[in-house]
């Protein structure tokens, strides 16, 4: 699994953001392989565009790459609760999060940035 995390440019190791849960998982023949459900990285390229191309493994045996982008990538840390610790404070968090977009969609008549991520 990846998780992702946001920290300082002038002091990487001062975390700015911690979204609770994974960032991306394995999944379907992902989950298959010499060394079952596991995905892990190979490398970032952003692009002048922003876009991002995230090159990544499952499984021991396959190759993929899946994009985003550098707005929708801060989106997704700064706007996705931080873990609760506890599973009624996680699910709270989760449920205040899908009120406040519930709320922006009856505004706008739009999904926020968020829920189009990867």
């Amino acid at each position: 699994m990846l998780y992702l995390y946001l920290t300082a440019l002038d002091e990487p190791s001062r975390l700015i953001a911690e979204p609770a849960g994974y960032l991306m998982a394995p999944d379907g023949e992902e989950r298959v392989g010499d060394v079952s459900n596991v995905l892990f990285s190979n490398g970032w390229i952003c692009d002048d565009d922003g876009t991002v191309y995230i090159y990544y493994a499952s499984s021991d045996t396959r190759m993929h790459v899946a994009t985003s982008t550098v707005d929708q990538l801060l989106d997704y840390c700064l706007h996705t609760p931080a873990d609760g610790l506890r599973s009624a404070a996680s699910v709270q968090r989760i449920n205040e999060l899908i009120d406040r977009n519930l709320a922006f969609r009856e505004k706008t008549g739009k999904a926020p940035a968020a829920q189009k991520f990867i």
